[in-house]
């Protein structure tokens, strides 16, 4: 029933702009139904992390500590990331940028993209996840190519064409699946539930659910923007606006990454558990070495940031195969990088208000000009680059002892791709932020007031601090441990 009524505010949320009469009312009613969307998420995802996995909803929806887990990330996330929203989209209207029309189709858009996003990590029916997923895909293209532009139609075009046929791979992993299923007595439900494929992984035929998985890790794996299927990603995330680029790199990335991790832990009851890591360190080294190799040549910080996804993505797919430590490393640095990553889109947005530009070479003194958004922007910016109290330092950390004895030269290539870019970050982003020359196409004014953006963006921090000193206490463990173990 929670998950239900979840469901349905956020479809409500979604419709709503088009029952208003202006657009101040449309901010007001967003906010209210992102702060309604968020609660639920806490009553649902939060008695996940301490249940047995359930079957609710006539066996629709399934429920365990992970999909509780992706649930509360999704709720928090959607609820900062439309405060960043409300602010951007006044300032795109006071600067003539958008009209009402606009605004009422970006916020209708912005609740069905979490309304799908929130479907597929909680749906039983892996048919409905594929389906959940490809409506992000449709719903977000619209918001990459919200501008009209040609690049940013150019990015939306791009996004579709190659997630949706990335995608379709993964539609045909789920077939073979569910032949492998149906060979082995399901029914026709059964063979597509993720309660029964868990229950049923070492009945299955070894040989068959291996292809399925290929197939599956290629398609979800376009999606989670996962090397050689990255090309979408860098255009995607820079050119929709920056809170939906907060969201696409904070949660839709994650979203897609969980049903390659169901199939895993499927794929692993039937074969040996190392053929499947085997597949998920090969592509998450990829994943970072190639951003790597883009990073020191970048001129735009919304791209940076974008391939900066790439490169964490990669991390965590790398650490899902490297056993139980490295589930371990990978559910906390999910956590860490959802909220320092859509921290800073957040916060890239209102320096893309004030500076009229993403260009480096037409940025500087960010700290200077725009003193709140400065000092959150380099706050969340320390936590991606894995400095304490981050928790993405213990994730890394994790990886390092899990993968030192077992893939020495994997954990050498990772750490020489890690070091070239976090160079490239202090590269690029110190004379944006401390250079004591401003540019000039940086606004003129009294100083930067308090916005509802810098809100979203400090809670997102203050949780990221809290989460970076909680998984180093017994509860927080405990917790970390459970999820974990579904991996």
């Amino acid at each position: 029933m929670e998950i239900t009524l979840l469901l349905v505010v956020t479809l409500v949320a979604a419709a709503m702009p088009y029952l208003s009469r202006t657009t101040k009312q449309i901010r007001v009613i967003a906010i209210i139904g992102s702060t309604c969307a968020f609660l639920l998420a806490l009553f649902v995802g939060v008695p996940a992390l301490f249940e047995e996995a359930t079957v609710a909803g006539g066996g629709l929806w399934y429920m365990d500590a992970l999909s509780g887990f992706f649930v509360l990330l999704i709720g928090f996330v959607q609820w900062t990331g439309m405060m960043a929203s409300v602010s951007y989209m006044k300032h795109e209207e006071e600067e003539g940028i958008v009209d009402a029309s606009k605004v009422k189709r970006y916020f209708t858009l912005f609740n069905l993209f979490v309304l799908a996003m929130l479907l597929s990590v909680v749906s039983n029916n892996t048919g409905i996840v594929w389906a959940a997923l490809e409506g992000t895909t449709l719903v977000t293209t619209f918001l990459v190519g919200f501008y009209d532009r040609k690049e940013s139609l150019e990015a939306a075009w791009k996004y579709l064409i190659l997630c949706s046929t990335g995608i379709t791979f993964g539609l045909l992993g789920i077939l073979v699946m569910f032949y492998a299923a149906s060979a082995v007595g399901a029914d026709s439900v059964s063979a597509m539930s993720w309660s029964n494929l868990l229950w049923m992984g070492e009945m299955l035929p070894e040989s068959i659910i291996k292809i399925a998985f290929v197939l599956i890790l290629i398609g979800f794996g376009t999606k989670v923007g996962l090397a050689p299927m990255h090309a979408w990603l860098p255009d995607a995330h820079s050119s929709a606006p920056s809170p939906i680029s907060g969201m696409l790199s904070g949660v839709l990335l994650n979203a897609a990454l969980l049903p390659i991790l169901r199939f895993k832990g499927i794929v692993d009851g039937a074969a040996a558990p190392g053929w499947s890591d085997q597949l998920m360190i090969a592509f998450g080294v990829m994943s970072l070495v190639v951003p790597a190799a883009f990073i020191l040549i970048q001129r735009d910080y919304k791209r940076l940031l974008a391939y900066s996804s790439i490169e964490h993505m990669g991390l965590i797919t790398f650490s899902s195969g490297l056993g139980a430590v490295g589930a371990v490393a990978s559910v906390v640095h999910i956590a860490g990088h959802a909220l320092s990553k859509s921290a800073l889109f957040f916060g890239a947005g209102n320096i893309l208000a004030a500076y009229r530009s993403t260009k480096f070479e037409n940025v500087y003194g960010v700290v200077k000009v725009l003193p709140y958004t400065g000092a959150l922007f380099l706050i969340a910016l320390l936590g991606l680059l894995a400095v304490p109290p981050s928790p993405i330092f213990l994730s890394e950390y994790f990886i390092a002892a899990a993968a030192i004895q077992t893939h020495p030269y994997a954990l050498a290539a990772i750490g020489v791709a890690l070091a070239v870019i976090f160079a490239g970050f202090l590269m690029l982003l110190s004379p944006m932020l401390f250079s004591k020359k401003v540019s000039a196409q940086a606004e003129e004014g009294d100083g930067e007031s308090w916005n509802f953006s810098h809100t979203g963006i400090t809670l997102n921090l203050l949780v990221l601090v809290a989460l970076g000193i909680f998984v180093w206490t017994r509860g927080g463990a405990e917790i970390v441990a459970r999820i974990a173990s579904l991996l």
